[in-house]
Parts: C-alpha cells; sequence; structure tokens
C-alpha cells in the first residue's frame, strides 16, 4: 500500500468518526447580548443521533446573586458572570435551561469520555464549546483559579444546600463531577430546550 491510500484511508476513517457541529448565534432578549452558539450531533444508545445546542460562552446576564470575578465588570465581559446556583437556575433565558449532569455525560461521551474530553471542551478544542477558565467564588466573595478551572453548575440538587458541579483544569483531558455549596459562585452554561 502506498502512502497517498494509506493517507486517503485514515482521512475517510477520521471523518466517518467527527462529530458534527454547527456554529450560531443566541441574542438574549433581555439585555440584548448575543452569544455564540454550538449545535452538536450527540449520538446515543442503537445509533440514534440527535442534536443538542450549547452556549459556546458563558453566561452573563446579570441577576441577584451573580457577580464578576473579584467585582471588576472586565471579567464579566471576558468569562461570564459567576453565579449561585439559585442564581443559576433563575439566568438562563426563556426556551433555554442549566444542563443536567445526564446531559454533561452525553456531552463528555461524544469527546472521549469523563477521562478524555477535558481539552476538547476548552476554548480552541475541536468540541466548539469554548468552556472558559473562569475560576469561581467561595461564600466569602473569595475569587480563585481564573486562567487555571472552569466551574460550571449542572442542574441537579445534590441535598438541601449542595449541587452537583462539573469542573475542566487547564490543559487537563479528564472531567472532574463533584458536589459543592450552593453558595458559591460558578459559572454557567445554557442548553436549548428540545
Amino acid at each position: 500500500m502506498n502512502i497517498r491510500n494509506l493517507l486517503s484511508i485514515i482521512t475517510v476513517v477520521g471523518c466517518l468518526f467527527a462529530t458534527a457541529q454547527e456554529s450560531g448565534e443566541l441574542t438574549d432578549p433581555r439585555d440584548g447580548k448575543t452569544y455564540k452558539t454550538v449545535t452538536i450531533d450527540i449520538e446515543l444508545e442503537g445509533g440514534v443521533t440527535v442534536k443538542r445546542t450549547w452556549m459556546a460562552q458563558n453566561l452573563a446576564y446579570e441577576v441577584p446573586d451573580s457577580f464578576c470575578y473579584k467585582n471588576e465588570p472586565a471579567y464579566c465581559e471576558a468569562f461570564g458572570r459567576l453565579y449561585t446556583f439559585k442564581a443559576a437556575r433563575e439566568a438562563c433565558p426563556e426556551g433555554w435551561h442549566i444542563p443536567t449532569i445526564g446531559e454533561w455525560n452525553l456531552l463528555f461521551q461524544t469527546f472521549g469520555g469523563i477521562r478524555d474530553a477535558g481539552v476538547a471542551l476548552q476554548k480552541g478544542g475541536e468540541s466548539g464549546l469554548d468552556l472558559a477558565l473562569g475560576g469561581f467564588g467561595d461564600p466569602g466573595r473569595v475569587f480563585k483559579n481564573i486562567g487555571i478551572s472552569g466551574n460550571y453548575w449542572d442542574a441537579e440538587k445534590k441535598s438541601d444546600n449542595t449541587s452537583g458541579l462539573i469542573s475542566v483544569q487547564k490543559g487537563s483531558k479528564e472531567i472532574y463531577h463533584s458536589v459543592i455549596g450552593d453558595w458559591h459562585r460558578n459559572s454557567c452554561r445554557c442548553v436549548k430546550d428540545y
């Protein structure tokens, strides 16, 4: 087999396993801010494929109990707002919602699983989702880890005062899922209702 045939086979196989994505935009009618979106083909069991549209930027809509990193508006422009769990549940525009852990897991599976999807989901990664490393705020309003970690709420309550959190770390392929107090301040992505 010559090198040209081998490259053709590799290209065809690569295309068969590539995930289809489509870029778009959402303008939030509440404040006029426009967000990038990405529609991703997600493969379910039995070879069924569904399309899911995610915001490809962190939400920046101001609601009570949402904050700019270190209370500096320039960070909100670059990384979106940080929300308590209650604020995040109220912040997505009509027709959109905070992703459930099930929706996050389908996304992870699409890009290699929880141990390998981290880089693909971060800014510049193949997913087009561009998860930003916006850090977090703790209950004492101390802000940490900007440029190091991106921390995102999932929609599910774990107890009266705790909820699920998805984290990506700079340069890490692994995704972390944990439980954290609802009063922490984390980034928010929204998924279009389906």
